[in-house]
């Protein structure tokens, strides 16, 4: 897990510093090199805006970080999309080691925080049935919503809060490898 805290500290930092071509391969490079040093083979892909990182350790353990631009859906998130919420730019990420999978997506919508909120708590009391489920609402209308799985070892976190135009919502899920 340090590794991956690692990985992800380094291609957050390179993605927002490679603005061309010329700087974007040398922070590719200069953190392949720094992920290299403890045996690990690394590919790293800083183009359009995101990136893409796959680790392959020693054992032939292989993971994968897309940060910006990963192709995340209601499917991955188990949880829809807000009617009407479109996805920020830039604002999905995908992590997946032999574990498992993190799933990421922030959503923009119009309507106010009170109004998200209550269609979430809605959707994930309605799956909550022997499951965890965790609601703190704020005074402003914000709402950090949980429901995590124990037996399947799955969770999906929401977090809604007022955004610079209307609401913006973060849905993160956990899901477990297939075995």
């Amino acid at each position: 897990m340090t590794n991956c805290r690692m990985i992800l500290s380094l291609a957050v930092a390179a993605a927002l510093a490679a603005c061309s071509k010329a700087p974007e391969k040398a922070a590719e490079k200069m953190i392949e090199a720094a992920i290299q040093k403890d045996g690990s083979k690394a590919k790293v892909d800083l183009s359009a805006g995101s990136a893409k990182i796959t680790t392959t350790d020693a054992s032939g353990t292989t993971s994968q970080i897309e940060m910006g631009a990963a192709k995340v859906g209601e499917a991955e998130l188990g949880v829809p999309f807000y009617p009407g919420a479109s996805p920020a730019e830039g604002g999905s990420s995908k992590v997946s080691t032999p574990d498992g999978s993190m799933y990421s997506v922030l959503l923009q919508s119009a309507d106010s925080p009170d109004k998200v909120a209550a269609f979430y708590r809605e959707r994930l009391k309605a799956m909550s049935a022997g499951k965890q489920m965790m609601d703190m609402s704020g005074g402003d209308g914000s709402a950090n919503l949980m429901l995590a799985d124990d037996k399947e070892k799955t969770s999906v976190q929401v977090n809604v809060m007022k955004g610079a135009k209307g609401t913006d919502v973060q849905i993160v899920a956990n899901r477990p490898t297939a075995k």
